[in-house]
């Protein structure tokens, strides 16, 4: 079975997605968690961990872009029609710093075509300020 039809099957049971992104390494590292999912798009959140900050006791940029990655990709993985997916683009604009968690990220299919699939998704603290927004594309396999 493909990955994305694997995914597919898990989308009416958060429990078993959960359970599933738990056992990844690096989404069990971030600590994040499916809150919604729909056709084109997902809702993750993820809290203020420590291990995921830089000096000055923010969430690090990367760790940013990883929540975002794994948020919309997964987004996609809820349109895809073939096998599997791979991030061809991602652009992050950093509006405020993550301090506040836990944090959310909210994702959708802007544009699904034969082979790309665009994505904006946004992070917001638990104070509801919006921190980041990107826009990235994913190629379908």
């Amino acid at each position: 079975m493909s990955r994305a039809k694997a995914f597919q099957e898990m989308m009416g049971d958060l429990g078993r997605l959960n359970e599933h992104l738990s056992s990844d390494p690096i989404a069990s590292h971030l600590g994040l968690k499916v809150a919604e999912i729909g056709r084109g798009r997902v809702v993750a959140e993820f809290p203020y961990k420590r291990e995921l900050t830089r000096p000055g006791g923010m969430i690090n940029g990367g760790m940013v872009c990883t929540a975002i990655d794994y948020t919309a990709g997964m987004a996609v993985l809820t349109v895809n029609d073939k096998d599997d997916q791979v991030t061809a683009e991602l652009k992050v604009n950093f509006l405020e710093p993550l301090k506040d968690g836990p944090f959310r990220v909210e994702a959708q299919v802007i544009r699904k075509g034969r082979t790309l699939v665009v994505v904006e998704a946004k992070v917001y603290d638990s104070n509801a300020r919006l921190c980041a927004i990107a826009l990235g594309t994913w190629y379908l396999i």
